[in-house]
């Protein structure tokens, strides 16, 4: 049975991919820290305005292999999702493909689910 968060994951990646920075603006929390495979760390303003400035422009994102694991603090629920992404990336006419270990932690008071941060690292090469 896959875990409601999967939903949010799943929204993360069609923003991602679509450039929508209303729509994943929405699905993060304010305080949200992403840290790239690469170790270079965007808040949430940053990493929109690299949407905004066509300064990446990822296509054929691809998210696989989640594993959830969740924990209640009080009201609130904690669920990391590990898993793996490929996709090609565009920076600033620099053409990349990723392909790395991710984990994204989401939070919730509710119904809804807020990302909090992301870590990525490079898978290893074969």
């Amino acid at each position: 049975m896959s875990h409601p968060v999967l939903a949010f994951e799943e929204k993360r990646r069609i923003a991602m991919e679509a450039a929508d920075q209303q729509a994943f603006s929405t699905l993060c929390d304010p305080s949200m820290i992403y840290r790239h495979g690469s170790g270079v760390e965007d808040t949430l303003e940053t990493y929109l305005e690299k949407f905004e400035k066509k300064l990446v422009k990822y296509s054929n994102v691809v998210f696989s292999n989640p594993r959830v694991i969740t924990s209640q603090h009080g009201n609130q629920q904690v669920a990391l999702i590990m898993g793996n992404m490929q996709a090609d990336v565009m920076r600033i006419d620099q053409p990349d493909k990723i392909s790395s270990h991710y984990q994204s932690t989401w939070i919730s008071d509710g119904a809804d689910w807020k990302l909090l941060a992301v870590h990525g690292a490079p898978a290893a090469k074969k």
